[in-house]
């Protein structure tokens, strides 16, 4: 046999795996951001703890046991991004600096209003999902997008995110637990189905393949 035909039969090989492999969408989540919970607190003071969260650097992390879950690391050239400091921390650790990064608002982490109950004091993590919870409920205290338009949005954009993964064969995003959920239960509805289950807790990495 001849290295020539071997060379084609090999070249042909490599040709159909990559041509009908199923085309796969990851989602991580960003790394730990360290924040001292204030414990039981005032509305306001919950509300501070939440702007805060929002421009805190993460905690260093092994970038490898991100990667080891993601097919081919290396040949990935681009990341769709959520905008917030933690996200971008997230994917310049994991990539270097190698990727370029598809920032998109789309991609924030669903920003509620903390509720406004005085002369009340909770733990931190009651009021946040307690606000949490109303807003997906259809209360809006202030001028934010409401779920109901995140949630559009995200439909919308997700779009993007399939064609990309089926003209790539991947598509790798950095970011938030809530959105990557809401990413998830979209991506399921348009025939997506999970290859690795991750959880949402920091740096988890969920792959749905579109069978």
């Amino acid at each position: 046999m001849s290295r020539f035909f071997l060379l084609c039969t090999f070249t042909l090989i490599f040709l159909s795996v990559n041509i009908f492999a199923s085309p796969k969408i990851y989602l991580i989540r960003h790394a730990t951001v360290p924040m001292e919970n204030p414990g039981w607190c005032s509305a306001q003071i919950a509300y501070e703890y939440k702007l805060a969260y929002n421009n805190t650097s993460v905690l260093a992390f092994d970038p490898g046991r991100v990667l080891t879950k993601i097919d081919s690391p290396e040949t990935i050239d681009t990341v769709f991004c959520s905008p917030q400091l933690r996200a971008i921390q997230t994917a310049k650790v994991l990539f270097d600096n190698k990727a370029n990064l598809k920032i998109n608002k789309n991609l924030m982490e669903l920003n509620y209003p903390v509720i406004r109950w005085p002369l009340i004091r909770l733990p931190v993590r009651v009021w946040l999902t307690t606000s949490l919870i109303s807003w997906m409920a259809g209360n809006n205290q202030d001028d934010k997008p409401t779920y109901k338009q995140r949630k559009q949005s995200l439909e919308n954009y997700s779009t993007e995110l399939i064609n990309y993964a089926e003209t790539h064969g991947k598509t790798v995003l950095i970011a938030h637990g809530v959105v990557n959920r809401e990413l998830i239960k979209i991506l399921k509805k348009k025939g997506w189905e999970f290859e690795n289950r991750d959880g949402y807790k920091n740096l988890s990495v969920n792959c749905l393949i579109l069978e």
